[in-house]
């Protein structure tokens, strides 16, 4: 690609000029004019930081940049200008290193230089930064440096919900992105959209992304319905529930939570994650137990019943705010087997050990939508909300009424 200017216009124009127009904006714009970034998050050992991104957590782990050069990016596909480039945080500002500059050739420009070719960049994001993608879960794998496609990262479901990373990737904001470069003709990318052949500004112009959630977001909630069919009522005195495990199985005959895939970063529908090279081999099965992300809330025994345990109240199920992270299937039925097994406890000092017991493994499988949409759809948030339902043992009495047998005749002594 040509990176020749042809100058000689410019040459006689700043001869003709007077020091003060020399020092004119349309002038200075010649000059170098470095990649700048923004970025903005909506409210919505493994590779990739654990938890919900926002745009503070952003600012924390930072995103990885990919870009080429080209007079068009479909033709010349590659990152031949940015490969995982870190921009980070610093002194409220995005920065990396090395700094990138805008290509001049735009054809001509509002100084009149002109060049025979036009040369634009295209960005493609994602997030949160990787160094280098490896591990089993999150952010295990990306686009060589020498691949000749669109970039793509490959991420890997956990089983875990602590260590589930929240995937996001970037577009243009919402509104768009619109501005006016120096060919003094208008750029603009719909919103939700990639970042693709853009000419440098005609002023300073940061290179905003708006970071959109690849992901599916799964939580769930357990709460107590009492002698009621929705969740509420009264919980008897001295009764506590406390939760053992819940276990969460992909329940289609044909495994349709996929384990893996690639996020192409090239997305060709509007704030749609696209998804390829789906793997579907495993079955997806979380246990959520004590010893494994559990709610200390929940957790509980007859002889330590310090916790509060499930009340009428909804209650999370996982503990600090986690979640599962699932790759999306829309347009699939994303079919669940639900299993909770869980202990009700009711102190009573008649009894010889004090309390009774008794303890309920129940399942059910669900089908999780959208609206109208089957299957799980990215960068929208899913609960379970589990609810037990509780009836309390009614006794009622009444007294039989007296059947009469008869009567008998005593005679004490009988009269003549």
């Amino acid at each position: 690609m040509k990176k020749v200017f042809f100058f000689a216009a410019t040459a006689l124009l700043l001869a003709a000029c007077s020091n003060d127009e020399f020092n004119a904006p349309e002038v200075a714009q010649d000059a170098p004019q470095a990649v700048a970034f923004d970025t903005y998050v909506p409210a919505a050992t493994r590779a990739g930081a654990a938890g919900v991104m926002t745009t503070t957590t952003l600012q924390t782990t930072g995103f990885g940049v990919f870009a080429q050069q080209g007079a068009d990016y479909a033709a010349v596909n590659g990152a031949n200008f940015m490969y995982n480039q870190q921009v980070t945080i610093e002194n409220s500002a995005w920065t990396y290193t090395p700094l990138k500059y805008w290509p001049n050739e735009t054809a001509t420009d509002n100084n009149g230089a002109t060049s025979t070719d036009t040369e634009g960049l295209s960005f493609f994001a994602y997030a949160p930064y990787v160094s280098e993608a490896s591990g089993s879960t999150g952010i295990t794998g990306m686009s060589a440096k020498d691949d000749a496609t669109d970039p793509t990262i490959t991420y890997t479901v956990a089983s875990k919900p602590s260590e589930s990373v929240d995937l996001l990737w970037g577009v243009a904001p919402t509104g768009g992105l619109s501005y006016t470069n120096v060919a003094n003709t208008t750029t603009t990318v719909s919103d939700g959209l990639p970042l693709i052949d853009l000419l440098k500004p005609a002023k300073e112009q940061k290179i905003k992304f708006l970071f959109k959630h690849a992901l599916a977001r799964l939580g769930m909630t357990v709460v107590a319905a009492v002698d009621q069919i929705p969740a509420g009522g009264t919980l008897g005195t001295g009764t506590k529930i406390y939760v053992n495990s819940i276990k969460i199985t992909d329940a289609a005959t044909t495994a349709t939570i996929p384990s893996s895939a690639k996020l192409n970063l090239n997305n060709t529908t509007a704030g749609v994650a696209l998804w390829t090279d789906a793997v579907t081999s495993a079955r997806f099965t979380c246990t959520i137990n004590s010893s494994n992300e559990l709610n200390e809330d929940l957790q509980g025994s007859a002889t330590v019943q310090t916790k509060k345990g499930v009340t009428t109240s909804e209650t999370a199920v996982l503990a600090d705010g986690n979640y599962l992270m699932l790759i999306p299937t829309p347009g699939t039925a994303a079919t669940l087997e639900v299993e909770i097994d869980y202990i009700v406890i009711t102190n009573d000092s008649k009894l010889n050990a004090g309390y009774a017991v008794t303890q309920n493994v129940i399942k059910k499988t669900v089908t999780l939508t959208s609206g109208t949409s089957a299957g799980f759809t990215n960068n929208k948030a899913y609960n379970l909300k589990l609810i037990l339902g509780m009836t309390s043992v009614k006794l009622d009495a009444e007294v039989a009424e007296w059947e009469i047998a008869g009567s008998t005749e005593v005679d004490l002594p009988k009269n003549k």
